[in-house]
């Protein structure tokens, strides 16, 4: 389906407000082109027989005809742009609602400027083109109609001649519109990647600064911005054809007014000055309704190309669906368990194949391995970022694919090593993992998390703005908020993705005491490149290329000398100081 046809559904959520748009729409033609037969009126029957007092009358009535056509346009503006902002609050509100679903392969494949430029710019354009090209089509085709009529009425001949070239721009705009549709659709995608640099510098701006990359960003950025330019103008000068060329053959029904309006008046009697003045008025009328037809039909190429670009995204399968009849979660304490577990991403070898494996519950399983061994894909399933391809991943014997997503996450902890907070205050940033959650509760999660003291540091305490991704505050500060936010939702399984990978050792200390308190009596399930960090672990589990090839606790799998004892030799060259060693990350 069409997307413009797609989008017309959005609109006809407003059939009321539409009609009501489309019928102010109808007054205003109708008081439009009842002014020259008036203007005709006055010049047949007031000024050739000289009546004085009825030419004040007669101008009172234009006037009164030109106000009323302005008031309804008024009121149709006003309507017109209700319905606009809602249609575009549906449409912004449905796409963002599907990114909020779509699976996190779909993210890793696009930029995101690209995919707000989708939500913000595409969107807009594709509903003014729905919603004003539809008002001002209607418009334009009314008023030739209702022009077209007029005229036949006066002098069908005349008449003749002045539409004549109606159809033929009609049939220019159409052609017009075809060749723009694929130069607008390359305008859309070079307005995304530009959108996509600009985040990126903007996101990476402390890096840029650090690597003195300023000259390099700005060659960049105009490069995207010439890039974007020359299409835009590629577009745009199709339209510098068009529309001048569309304005000549307009101007030539004028032409044919004084041509052959002339003759008329010289060889017949009954063609009176009036009929003249008012062919005139009514020839520069149709100038107006068939610019708007022919903008319009280059306002539909655009907005088709940009329609593409959002029904892109609506269409996207979601992969991970809720249950239709879900199973409640399972009490705890809780036990994982994959059974001939396999995963595959797209275009990619297999990634996990035929694992069986069980997080005891109230345990400690810590995943170690090289770069690639299917690490996070474990715990990725275990959330259900992914579903397997193969087996199943159970909790305490039901599978994670029966449970509602919602609930399923809402149960589990999940700190990665890049701690991620959003634009607020610390407090703020807390109640996301419980809103009910009082002041008291807030602090004893702090306080576990050992964020306490440096929390009550800040200028306003949990009540300081932090700043986009919590840019304020450092690597370590974030780190322990987040751990307290995990802290004060109180799930009964946790997830540690290298939480303590990025921070000095003095606040991985910190974090360690902070994950002592949070993993305590919790099925825990640790992502680990530093093997210092998961000594204590209660069983560690060594993969390589999707496959578990040891599986124990630190002390046997050392005296086994195999994968992991040769991992263990080649991280131990540098010896920590006596009781500063890492225990558990």
């Amino acid at each position: 389906m069409h997307p413009l046809r797609r989008v017309s559904k959005y609109l006809f959520r407003y059939r009321g407000l539409f009609a009501l748009t489309l019928a102010l729409a109808v007054g205003q033609t109708m008081a439009g082109v009842s002014v020259p037969r008036a203007i005709q009126w006055i010049f047949n029957h007031v000024i050739a027989n000289r009546e004085v007092g009825m030419l004040t009358y007669g101008v009172l009535f234009i006037m009164g005809l030109y106000a009323i056509e302005e008031l309804l346009n008024c009121l149709r503006i006003r309507v017109n742009n209700t319905v606009e902002q809602k249609v575009l609050l549906d449409l912004r509100q449905d796409l963002h609602s599907k990114l909020l679903e779509l699976p996190v392969s779909f993210y890793d494949r696009r930029k995101s400027g690209d995919v707000a430029s989708r939500v913000i710019d595409d969107v807009q354009d594709v509903e003014r083109a729905l919603l004003d090209g539809t008002e001002q089509g209607v418009r334009g085709v009314l008023m030739v109609i209702g022009v077209a009529v007029s005229l036949f009425l006066m002098e069908p001949l005349l008449a003749v001649l002045v539409l004549l070239p109606v159809p033929i721009l009609l049939l220019l705009g159409r052609s017009n519109a075809r060749a723009s549709r694929k130069n607008w659709h390359a305008v859309r995608s070079a307005s995304g990647e530009l959108n996509s640099l600009l985040m990126e510098d903007i996101q990476g701006n402390r890096l840029i600064q650090s690597f003195a990359l300023q000259k390099r960003e700005r060659a960049r950025f105009l490069q995207q911005a010439n890039n974007l330019r020359l299409l835009t103008l590629k577009a745009m000068f199709r339209w510098s054809i068009q529309g001048p060329l569309s304005n000549f053959v307009t101007s030539l029904g004028t032409v044919a007014v004084v041509g052959v309006g002339g003759w008329l008046m010289i060889h017949n009697d009954a063609f009176t000055m009036g009929e003249v003045v008012a062919f005139f008025f009514y020839a520069a009328m149709l100038v107006d309704p068939i610019d708007r037809l022919n903008a319009l039909n280059n306002m539909l190429a655009a907005a088709s190309a940009s329609g593409q670009r959002v029904f892109e995204v609506l269409d996207h399968p979601v992969e991970v669906k809720n249950p239709e009849n879900p199973t409640p979660f399972p009490a705890s304490p809780l036990t994982a368990v994959y059974e001939n577990v396999g995963f595959s991403y797209p275009e990619r070898d297999q990634v996990i194949e035929n694992l069986n494996l069980t997080l005891p519950a109230g345990k400690i399983t810590a995943l170690v391995g090289h770069t690639g061994a299917g690490k996070s894909t474990i715990a990725n399933l275990l959330l259900r970022y992914f579903d397997p391809t193969e087996g199943r991943v159970t909790l305490n014997g039901i599978d994670v694919r029966t449970i509602a997503l919602a609930e399923l996450r809402g149960n589990i902890g999940y700190v990665s090593q890049e701690p991620f907070l959003f634009d607020g205050t610390v407090e703020d940033n807390l109640r996301l993992a419980r809103e009910e959650a009082t002041e008291a509760m807030i602090e004893e999660a702090l306080r576990g998390a050992r964020a306490w003291d440096f929390v009550t540091r800040l200028p306003n305490g949990i009540r300081t703005q932090i700043g986009e991704r919590g840019i304020r505050l450092s690597v370590g500060e974030k780190q322990r908020i987040t751990v307290a936010r995990v802290l004060l939702k109180n799930p009964s399984l946790i997830i540690l993705d290298e939480a303590t990978a990025s921070v000095d050792t003095m606040t991985e200390r910190l974090i360690q005491e902070a994950l002592e308190t949070l993993l305590k009596d919790r099925t825990v399930l640790v992502i680990a490149h530093r093997l210092s960090t998961v000594r204590k672990a209660d069983q560690i589990v060594v993969l390589e290329r999707g496959r578990i090839v040891e599986q124990g606790p630190h002390g046997t799998l050392i005296k086994a000398n195999g994968h992991y004892a040769a991992l263990w030799r080649y991280q131990s060259d540098l010896i920590p100081e006596p009781g500063t060693e890492p225990t558990l990350a």
